[in-house]
């Protein structure tokens, strides 16, 4: 592991978290790792120091609002009532000058702003921790939205994660039950997350392959002329959030577009892969043509054919109960062979009889979810981040529908969905990529099992075969079997000592004859107590 070197600016900012931190729900953690004095136990109750810990986060700045925000979406790691209030972070803050931005946009763009569109307002329409937002129009006439990332942004991201990982090495290092959950590779895929979500040009892609399979949601054109690293022009949509109020102003189109947003993200998630990660109401406008329109692409999802499968194979079995199933995918998916955990298939099964199809209740996505995910946390199972993030996404889809439509039954509205999902994998070209992804298994099996089978021949031929057995109950098997052994030379000879007794004391015989049976006689009672005596101390 490469050394980690941390400024003198490094170390102060990292009082100041631990300073901002230290009255939360962090403080336990704080304290294991001796970087806190004093007691784990606070008087706070656990509530109001989990709202205390999102309040500093919130306070910390961008860096620690996202990563309270991919926080949220660990359930299988954190208990639910922590990641229901991460969940509502928010980054909203006052906004940069517009002339603190102007330099930095004029480098990224080519040119001032007031010389490459048609109309330019200075003044931001939205303002978050990394980004701004300004309307404009181009010289074509089309309305557009420039995204500008604050100034400075960068810098302070990654002075907080290099805080991130070390902190993550620590853990590593003293907190030993933690290990298993690897903290350090956590870090590191969380700090490429991050800076990824702040270059806009993985941005403009995201959006534009979204685009380019959407058919239910409306996604914005971006224009890649204008994208670079810190800036990003697209299309404006208006319209209004679909909140409580739209709903009752508008029931009858709220009803209608209820299906449409559960649908519509299940569709991106098991036909294209593709999906949304954070489809809340600030991310989605109600178009004046009606049509629900996506907003924000920083966190997207991706899930590979095979990640598919495997959820098909777990919506499969809520129909058939089929717990072994669901179990294996449960142990593949956290990375762990052999045996499942002893409480892991009974979990299932209790899953199973409240949610299955014939179950008789009506089932709500959210809580399902929540209960799968409780499943693979008390089993020390830790689930990957794709999958979380597509639980986490289905759940705010389904509340988004349940606001448009309360009545709605969101497992009937995506049935079609998980059908045509189902119907898709017996397509020729998927029959046709899966017979190829086996051949070429088979084909490298083929390849190199000779040379296996080869090798393990020879290492037979010149070590032969060697069995290994470890066992605290063997430890004293040789001294076992050498007095075993010992009783039984003994009472073989006690016993041909007693049958020659026998036979000479029938026998009449001389003076000498008779004292030749009396030492026989003596030798066989010895003989027997000893026999005797060594069975009574052996039991």
């Amino acid at each position: 592991m490469a050394p980690l070197t941390l400024s003198p600016n490094d170390y102060r900012r990292l009082a100041k978290v631990i300073h901002t931190l230290a009255p939360t729900a962090a403080r336990p953690v704080l304290v294991r790792l001796g970087l806190l004095r004093g007691t784990a136990s606070d008087e706070a109750s656990e509530g109001s120091a989990y709202e205390a810990f999102v309040a500093a986060l919130e306070a910390l700045g961008p860096t620690f609002v996202k990563l309270g925000q991919i926080m949220a979406t660990r359930s299988d790691l954190l208990p639910p009532e922590l990641t229901e209030r991460l969940g509502r972070l928010h980054d909203d803050v006052a906004p940069v000058p517009f002339d603190h931005l102007r330099e930095q946009l004029t480098i990224d763009l080519g040119a001032p702003p007031e010389e490459l569109f048609a109309e330019f307002s200075t003044t931001p329409i939205a303002a978050a921790s990394i980004a701004q937002v300004y309307a404009a129009r181009l010289m074509t006439g089309e309305d557009v939205v420039l995204k500008v990332r604050r100034p400075g942004i960068e810098a302070v991201m990654r002075a907080d994660l290099r805080l991130l990982l070390a902190a993550a090495r620590v853990i590593e290092r003293r907190a030993p039950p933690l290990r298993r959950h690897q903290p350090v590779r956590v870090a590191t895929e969380l700090s490429e997350a991050l800076l990824e979500e702040i270059d806009f040009r993985i941005e403009a892609r995201n959006q534009t392959e979204v685009r380019s399979r959407a058919t239910i949601f409306h996604v914005p054109l971006v224009y890649e002329r204008f994208t670079t690293e810190r800036t990003m022009v697209s299309a404006r949509v208006r319209g209004r959030s679909p909140n409580p109020a739209f709903r009752n102003e508008e029931p009858a189109l709220a009803r209608a577009l209820a299906p449409d947003a559960a649908r519509g993200l299940l569709g991106m998630i098991l036909l294209d892969g593709v999906f949304h990660a954070d489809p809340h109401p600030g991310n989605i406008l109600v178009t004046p043509d009606g049509r629900l329109a996506l907003l924000d692409f920083g966190s997207v999802g991706r899930l590979s054919a095979k990640r598919r499968e495997q959820v098909l194979v777990v919506l499969g079995s809520l129909v058939d109960a089929d717990v072994a199933a669901v179990s294996d995918v449960l142990m593949e998916w956290a990375g762990r062979s052999g045996p499942p955990p002893p409480g892991l298939e009974q979990g299932v099964e209790r899953f199973f009889l409240r949610y299955a199809a014939d179950s008789g209740r009506p089932i709500r996505l959210a809580e399902a979810i929540s209960e799968f995910i409780s499943i693979a946390r008390e089993n020390a199972l830790t689930l990957p981040p794709d999958l979380l993030l597509l639980m986490r996404a289905l759940g705010i889809a389904e509340g988004l529908a349940r606001t448009l439509d309360p009545d709605l039954d969101v497992v009937a509205a995506i049935a079609p969905v998980v059908v045509r999902a189902f119907a898709s994998r017996f397509a020729p070209k998927a029959l046709a990529t899966r017979a190829f992804r086996t051949f070429k298994e088979l084909d490298q099996i083929l390849a190199i099992g000779p040379e296996a089978i080869r090798r393990g021949i020879g290492r037979i031929s010149r070590d032969g075969i060697v069995v290994q057995v470890s066992s605290p109950d063997l430890a004293d098997l040789p001294r076992a079997v050498r007095r075993a052994s010992d009783t039984v030379s003994l009472g073989i000879v006690v016993a041909a000592l007693i049958v020659a007794a026998a036979v000479v004391i029938v026998a009449k015989d001389d003076q000498a004859a008779a004292i030749g049976r009396i030492a026989i006689v003596i030798l066989s009672g010895v003989g027997l107590a000893a026999f005797l005596a060594r069975l009574f101390r052996r039991n």
